[in-house]
């Protein structure tokens, strides 16, 4: 179960990698995620699980993540989380990869 809450987090708040590297801006803000925008690094919108989220500092309208920029490139986030419990793999996937998370569901 996740910390973070809907109410934590405002359309267009900056999202940076744990490396402090800027990923782009939260487009929309769902239960279970937050969906930052397609750009520069994205080339097709990301939804990423509050999991994957370290911190967020609404002073200076940041989010910062706990993957660098390259591991979340590399991450499964093309599909909200809760769409994934359709698909076994991508859920299975982001389980092992994510850390800290726990293991894969045999």
């Amino acid at each position: 179960m996740s910390q973070w809450k809907q109410e934590q987090f405002k359309k267009g708040m900056e999202v940076y990698s744990s490396a402090d590297e800027d990923l782009g801006h939260i487009e929309n803000i769902f239960d279970d995620c937050i969906q930052v925008q397609k750009g520069i690094i994205f080339h097709k919108d990301r939804y990423i699980p509050y999991d994957a989220i370290a911190s967020v500092d609404a002073d200076a309208n940041r989010v910062y993540l706990l993957v660098s920029k390259a591991e979340a490139k590399e991450m499964q986030w093309d599909l909200r989380p809760s769409e994934k419990l359709a698909d076994p793999v991508g859920y299975t996937y982001d389980q092992g990869h994510l850390p800290d998370s726990p293991p894969p569901m045999a």
